[in-house]
């Protein structure tokens, strides 16, 4: 390979200062008591069934769910607040095992003791508990540091074991493969037998009872003894590995992997042993741990006395962290690349590595103080050679290792060199303060140095350059995006205003699609030299600061403000996954990126992260959504009584969460109310429902974090109760009895309109009777012989000419008595003809004793407005024979008739006697009779149309009489 000979110049050129191993850096998260932690001394972690993180420390223990530590004391049921260890048996509950020897237990979130559960009293012993064990049998080991065992089985009967002729302190209790009880001791392992425990003879001992696993998934007992890493069978021990380390003599905790083997110490720190390098590495050096746990996501952690709790996420099984403690020349990593099997760091202070395996090598040094980043570094497979670009050098390396410094007019002294790009034809173009320069083949190849007046430039302070595979220059400078196709310069950013913004990197897709990164503006996109889109944030970028660009096949990765983002491009649509520190990044300050296939390599100012994508887009495991609390109206409720609600009880809110250690505020759930709603998402961890309708809802459930996909949904089973008038029952009777009472009132209705039916038809035929007897009091007996008599003399006295008028004028009133007789409605000229008729004739009878007259207003419609029919002749029939008649002077009738507002008022006034003169003769009977058919007939008219009509007599002050009938005009405008 052509750069093994390019090391090798350069070792004999003397510029490989070092050459050492390194390991990886684990990032590992810190919890103290500013996070919550109850106290910096903790001697146990444990991950219950419901994936809560259990802490136990010297001042009570916490339950951690990813974001709040909760404190539970002796305030709130411990038996003692210094808890040494922490388990969960097959029922649930969870055990404390304390310094003071008492136990206590917590269960469907309540505390038991020996105060509260009396039957544990019987446990209390005068030493600490040590260790816990749940045998096949459901029987609970609980061991002391006072040579006693106690044991607790599924009938709550105790039993405690001890001896005097062999040690059990702190025995480590658990069962071989073949389900036979035995306990480590210290240099000594015991079995249960009929007579109690028995010695069993061994070469090798667990070094400490810590030191001790318990591998559930493989059904193994490993333990560290002075051979090395040992197996136990159940009858002898067998070598399990060989650390190639001396193990410090004090182990306080053991977790096997199958990768790793991590062994936690007192004072000496993490060890972590690779079991197919068969390497260890060192970590939390000097730290006191006191237990290593590794819960259901494949997260470690550790406990510490005096520095609280370290979490190591699973995402170190995708993540490698290379730091300046590991080997490297410097934290600060600004540019990177890769040969064939080596990968090329670049430093801020222009020092240069090479990475290869588990070995570093720095290949150029430079003073630590020393301010010169690497801008690019660039290795050309086709002559083997390493283009090394800083501020103020571009280097070019030969395989044979001659320099060629590219950068060494002597009418410069500085350059401020932003990037450079070379063609397949070994054209260079460089990006300077002072503008783009082009330099020819024998620029790069035969000259030692370049005279940059000499050059094709184009002046202006540029930023970036880029040579596509069809051999134009892109660049972009102080005014915008440029492209020089042969001599053609284009200037876009006259034509696409926003190409004037500051463009950082520009890289070209196999398709010839220019990506442009802005620093600010996202990422410009072209095609064919038009400007076709814009990638924002609004589109999934983490920032819309983006500084480097790194294609990879049909892929773009994306150094920007907050982390780096992988564009995936399928028809001009890009799909973007983002990466920063919670997803394993050391920092999300970015300075440059290379991609292999599936592996990034990510330069940071605090090192160096190979990331691998395709184990980071794997399922990993996150625990099914868990129900904290429900409350109805603001109280605390259970499953069973929400399942019962009254209607009054519908406002309902659920407490829920999923743990991701690694990623807790990555968690996001989904929940919907029945099968056939959408998924509503949401980042809460609590849903309220707010005056819910009566029914059955089921409640379901789901959560996804970074790395997962959804859970299966939990489901909670709501029930609102129908209130009393909404349940069938109730209906069914409301319905009934308001079909009953309707059936009652229709049938009230019914006969009240029979009733009145009847009335009305009793009524008409009083009416019409009135109305015969009005005829017949109109045509009284004295009125037709007097009219007779009339005829009788003009016929004597031979005034053929006068009886004839009267006899005419009588015939016609007879005719219209009989027309009128068949109406009970005549209009007011049919009235006014009437009455003229009858007047004439009277008029003739009794000359000049009597006038009258009859007027109407012009408003009144004539012909169109009905009234009662022989409603007045009555009263002028009273007026001439009990008004007039009596006196010795001529009288005088007058009938009038006006519209006043809605009614219509007729009059009818006489000089006569006047009606309280007339009252006292004794012959008034007639008078009297034929006003009160008149007002019966009124009455009933009144009642069966419910109209208002009325008739009013009365004396006037100043001699006769005045008869005044209302009547409503609107209900008898018609006939």
């Amino acid at each position: 390979m052509k750069f093994n000979y390019l090391r090798l110049a350069l070792i004999v050129l003397g510029l490989i200062s070092c050459i050492s191993g390194f390991s990886a850096t684990l990032n590992f998260r810190h919890y103290s008591v500013n996070d919550g932690l109850a106290n910096s001394t903790v001697y146990y972690i444990f991950q219950d069934s419901k994936d809560f993180i259990w802490i136990a420390t010297e001042s009570g223990v916490n339950r951690f769910d990813g974001n709040k530590f909760e404190l539970f004391t002796m305030d709130n049921g411990l038996s003692d607040n210094e808890v040494l260890q922490i388990h969960e048996d097959s029922s649930g509950r969870i055990w404390f095992l304390t310094l003071n020897g008492k136990l206590s237990y917590f269960f469907n979130e309540t505390f038991f003791n020996t105060t509260t559960d009396p039957w544990l009293k019987k446990s209390i012993g005068n030493g600490s508990l040590t260790s816990f064990y749940e045998d096949s049998l459901s029987r609970l080991w609980f061991s002391t540091n006072q040579n006693r065992l106690i044991q607790i089985d599924a009938d709550r009967k105790i039993r405690i074991f001890s001896s005097s002729d062999h040690s059990l302190l702190n025995a480590f209790v658990t069962e071989t493969p073949q389900k036979e009880l035995i306990a480590f001791s210290e240099h000594s392992v015991f079995k249960l037998t009929r007579e109690g425990f028995v010695r069993m003879p061994l070469k090798d001992f667990p070094s400490s009872p810590k030191a001790i696993f318990r591998d559930h998934e493989r059904n193994k007992i490993l333990f560290l003894s002075a051979s090395g890493l040992m197996q136990y069978d159940g009858y002898t021990t067998k070598k399990a590995g060989d650390t190639q380390q001396k193990i410090p003599s004090v182990v306080s905790g053991l977790l096997m992997e199958t990768n790793n083997t991590w062994i936690g110490t007192m004072g000496f720190g993490l060890i972590v042993y690779n079991n197919q390098s068969k390497l260890s590495e060192v970590h939390l050096k000097n730290l006191n741990i006191s237990h290593i746990l590794k819960d259901k996501q494949g997260n470690i952690w550790i406990s510490t006395i005096g520095k609280g709790v370290y979490l190591l996420p699973y995402q170190r099984n995708f993540t490698r962290h290379i730091t300046k403690s590991d080997g490297l020349s410097a934290d600060a990593i600004t540019s990177i690349a890769k040969t064939q099997d080596e990968i090329l760091l670049g430093y801020s202070n222009g020092s240069l590595d090479i990475l290869k395996g588990e070995t570093v090598e720095n290949i150029l040094s430079q003073p630590p103080n020393n301010y010169d980043p690497v801008k690019k570094l660039y290795y050309q497979a086709s002559s083997g050679s390493l283009w090394y670009a800083s501020d103020n050098t571009l280097l070019k390396i030969l395989s044979n290792g001659k320099r060629i410094n590219l950068l060494n007019d002597p009418q410069w002294s500085r350059y401020a060199l932003k990037s450079f790009s070379l063609n397949n034809k070994n054209s260079l173009a460089v990006a300077l303060a002072s503008g783009v320069y082009i330099l020819k083949d024998e620029d790069t190849g035969q000259r030692a140095y370049s005279n940059l007046s000499s050059s094709s430039r184009v002046l202006g302070r540029a930023f970036a350059v880029h040579y596509d595979s069809d051999g134009n220059l892109w660049f972009s400078n102080i005014r915008g995006l440029h492209y020089l196709k042969g001599k053609n310069l284009i200037e876009l950013y006259t034509k696409y205003p926003q190409l004037r913004h500051r463009i950082t990197d520009i890289a070209t897709l196999s398709d010839n699609t220019v990506l442009c990164s802005s620093y600010g503006f996202g990422i410009f996109v072209v095609k064919g030299g038009k400007l076709i889109k814009t990638i924002t944030t609004s589109d999934g970028l983490p920032s819309n600061i983006c500084k480097k660009l790194f294609v990879e096949g049909t892929n773009v990765w994306v150094v920007t403000g907050k982390g780096i983002s992988k564009m995936s491009f399928q028809a001009d649509i890009a799909k973007i996954n983002n990466y920063d520190t919670e997803k394993g990044l050391l920092s999300n300050e970015i300075n440059d990126i290379y991609v292999l296939k599936d592996t990034a390599y990510i330069a940071s100012n605090t090192g160096l992260t190979i990331f691998k994508e395709t184990a980071s887009a794997k399922t990993t495991s996150l625990t099914p959504v868990i129900i904290r609390s429900v409350s109805v109206n603001n109280k605390l409720s259970s499953f069973e009584k929400i399942k019962h609600l009254s209607h009054r009880e519908n406002n309902v809110s659920v407490t829920y969460i999923s743990m991701d250690y690694a990623n807790p505020k990555r968690v996001m759930y989904s929940y919907r109310t029945n099968l056939k709603e959408p998924w509503i998402e949401t980042d809460e961890q609590t849903i309220e429902f707010s005056s819910l309708k009566p029914g059955r809802y089921n409640l379901e459930i789901r959560a996804k974090s970074m790395y997962t996909g959804w859970t299966n949904p939990t489901k909670i089973r709501l029930n609102i109760e129908q209130p009393l008038w909404m349940r069938w029952w109730f209906i069914t009777l409301a319905t009934a009895f308001v079909f009953f009472s309707l059936f009652l009132l229709m049938r009230k209705y019914y006969r009240v309109k029979q009733v009145k039916e009847k009335e009305k038809l009793v009524t008409k035929t009083r009416l019409i009777s009135l109305e015969q007897q009005a005829l017949q009091a109109m045509m009284n007996p004295h009125f037709i012989f007097n009219v007779m008599n009339s005829i009788q003399y003009f016929i004597n006295t031979r005034d053929n000419a006068m009886a004839n008028q009267v006899l005419t004028g009588f015939a016609r009133l007879i005719r219209k008595n009989l027309d009128i007789c068949n109406k009970s409605y005549i209009s007011i000229e049919e009235e006014i003809t009437y009455l003229g008729l009858y007047l004439s004739l009277e008029k003739l009878r009794f000359g000049e004793k009597m006038s009258y007259s009859i007027t109407t207003h012009t408003d009144v419609d004539l012909a169109n407005t009905y009234i009662p029919s022989m409603l007045l002749q009555p009263y002028v029939e009273n007026a001439i024979w009990h008004g007039i008649m009596p006196m010795d002077d001529p009288g005088e009738i007058y009938v009038e008739i006006i519209s006043a507002e809605d009614n219509l008022i007729l009059t009818i006034r006489d000089n006569g006697i006047g009606i309280n003169e007339s009252l006292k003769s004794k012959s008034s009977d007639h008078i009297s009779r034929g006003m009160q058919l008149t007002q019966q007939r009124i009455g009933l008219m009144n009642k069966i149309s419910r109209s208002t009509m009325s008739i009013s007599v009365s004396q006037q002050p100043t001699g006769g009489t005045i008869v005044t009938v209302t009547i409503p005009l609107k209900p008898f405008t018609h006939s």
